[in-house]
């Protein structure tokens, strides 16, 4: 029996392009490569995490699945120890800074890196800058409502922007902007109201111009 993935899992899993060498990075349970190999999306994949609770379930789930000889499992921090034949990345459950970070820290690794899959839970902005200017440009966008949370979850592919992203762009996603859709819509209203209460709050001059001009922006969107 196959493993069943959240809806955040299985969004991400549906932008993994078939026939990819999938890195997991702070895979965690491993439940991400396991479900992929078994659905056979894809054959091979590394699943890697720098806390050894992580890398003992995740190593005991691929055992248990008997995936050894197509998941391997690295008990290392971010890319220090990819293997070279990956393709994919999925840096999925970890902060912005921190996926940024990742990335930054040896760009020569992402030299054979086709695609890039994200879901940072903070610093969106930042994300989509820096890794357009790592030359990489967002195919596809999806949002996801679990757990009373909103998950953007992106697809970066290699190639950079044809022009750099906007602000507004960057703020909510180039994609996401043309789609639109229900959960996109249903974050827009809740980001707005957000902003609204900061506004109702005593604040200085400057930081009411800066909060209306992203209330504005928000908006513009809806």
């Amino acid at each position: 029996m196959g493993i069943k993935l959240s809806k955040r899992l299985a969004t991400i899993a549906s932008l993994v392009p078939e026939g990819s060498f999938l890195a997991d990075v702070g895979s965690d349970h491993a439940y991400l490569p396991i479900s992929l190999v078994q659905k056979g999306t894809i054959k091979y994949a590394q699943a890697i995490d720098n806390k050894m609770g992580p890398f003992l379930r995740m190593k005991s789930n691929v055992e248990g699945a008997k995936l050894n000889f197509n998941i391997s499992c690295s008990l290392s921090s971010g890319l220090d120890d990819l293997k070279e034949s990956v393709d994919c990345l999925a840096l999925c459950g970890m902060g912005g800074s921190l996926t940024i970070s990742i990335l930054e820290k040896e760009p020569h690794k992402l030299d054979k890196i086709n695609t890039i899959i994200v879901d940072a839970h903070t610093d969106l902005s930042q994300v989509r800058q820096k890794i357009s200017q790592l030359g990489y440009h967002l195919e596809d966008e999806k949002m996801v409502y679990e757990d009373k949370i909103f998950y953007t979850i992106m697809k970066w592919s290699k190639g950079a922007p044809l022009e750099p992203y906007n602000l507004d762009q960057l703020m909510f996603g180039p994609v996401l902007m043309v789609n639109k859709g229900e959960t996109y819509l249903e974050y827009l209203e809740a980001q707005r109201k957000k902003v609204s209460d900061i506004l109702n709050k005593g604040l200085t001059k400057e930081k009411r111009d800066y909060y209306l001009d992203i209330y504005r922006r928000i908006a513009k969107q809806l």
